[in-house]
């Protein structure tokens, strides 16, 4: 006759908790570390230049937030890396600004979209809404028109979906 063996105490669920422990302290070490950076501005699309004076910002080659200003959503065509990003947000048009956050370990990246027929062309007011937007990762948005709503769309890291 064969003897029962004793039933694991390590199951399957204890391994899970333990691999989600060890995803969390990797991930807390990793933006423990991360060197922060300063922040730096890119300005693309209709009326940028005049955004930048604006806001008196200079041009970046590696911005940490990118300021896209569309006269028309078809625009954003010419622009496939953003407009890849935006996906179905821009693509429904769900918004008048919509902000995209991309988070990663040390290089999270915040792109800006403002639909300017949706401000009235207020240069102003997207300005205001655009120096909001550049101090910190979670904005609290001026509400400087009614019409004009915001949405956020946080990119979670590791290709791990999005939260809108």
């Amino acid at each position: 006759m064969t003897r029962k063996t004793q039933p694991s105490a390590w199951t399957a669920k204890r391994w899970v908790a333990i691999a989600a422990v060890c995803a969390a302290v990797v991930f807390a070490i990793g933006v423990a570390l991360s060197p922060s950076r300063a922040t730096s501005v890119a300005i693309i699309g209709d009326q940028a230049e005049e955004l930048r004076v604006a806001l008196g910002t200079v041009q970046s080659n590696d911005p940490t937030v990118t300021i896209v200003l569309l006269r028309r959503w078809e625009n954003l065509r010419h622009l496939p890396d953003i407009a890849e990003l935006c996906w179905d947000a821009c693509h429904y048009q769900a918004a008048a600004q919509i902000t995209l956050t991309q988070m990663r370990f040390g290089a999270t990246r915040k792109v800006v979209v403002f639909h300017l027929p949706d401000f009235e062309d207020d240069l102003t007011c997207v300005a205001r809404r655009a120096r909001h937007e550049m101090l910190s990762l979670r904005a609290q948005v001026p509400s400087c028109q009614i019409k004009a709503a915001r949405l956020p769309v946080w990119i979670l890291p590791m290709g791990l979906g999005r939260i809108s």
